[in-house]
This record gives C-alpha cells, sequence and structure tokens, in this order.
C-alpha cells in the first residue's frame, strides 16, 4: 500500500481566523497522534487571509480512511462548521 498525501485548503468565515487556528492547533496535536500520521502540518494562506492549509502524509489509505472515520472526526466536523465555510482536500500521487 503506498502513502497518502494530502493537501487541504480551508476556507475560514471572515473574522473567526484567529479562533480557528487555536482549536486546529489543538486537533492537529491529537491528529499527529493517530496510527499512520507520518506528518500533519498547518500553514496560513499569506495571500488570503482567510485561508488555512493543511499537508498531511499518511502511511496508507486505510488508515487515512480510518482517521477519517473516527470519533475526533466527527467530533471535528461539528467544531468546523462553526468557523469554516468550507474546505478542498487534494489527494496528491508521488511522482
Amino acid at each position: 500500500m503506498s502513502k497518502v498525501y494530502l493537501f487541504v485548503a480551508i476556507d475560514v468565515k471572515p473574522g473567526k481566523r484567529e479562533a480557528f487556528l487555536e482549536k486546529i492547533k489543538v486537533h492537529g496535536a491529537h491528529i499527529r497522534t493517530e496510527d499512520g500520521c507520518e506528518t500533519l502540518e498547518i500553514f496560513n494562506d499569506s495571500q488570503n487571509e482567510n485561508q488555512v492549509c493543511v499537508w498531511e502524509i499518511w502511511t496508507n489509505r486505510a488508515l487515512w480512511d480510518a482517521h477519517m472515520e473516527n470519533a475526533a472526526s466527527a467530533a471535528w466536523q461539528k467544531i468546523a462548521a462553526e468557523f469554516v465555510n468550507g474546505e478542498k482536500i487534494s489527494v496528491l500521487d508521488s511522482i
């Protein structure tokens, strides 16, 4: 099974970025402890104050799928709804 590389662009509601960053930092710290998470980095988009980006590497698709379905991810979706207009998840292949 090959690694999964993800780039997530998150559209944060205007005026909510700082509060969102505090929440996603805590969530990101938890994700880093999950089986299969090799890398998770959070970035501010320097050209769009309402966009936060996340770079992730997972050991394989099965472990990423398990992460997406676990209780912490379900709880995060409820929290994020207050701060986020939407997100685009790009699943990338290594070349």
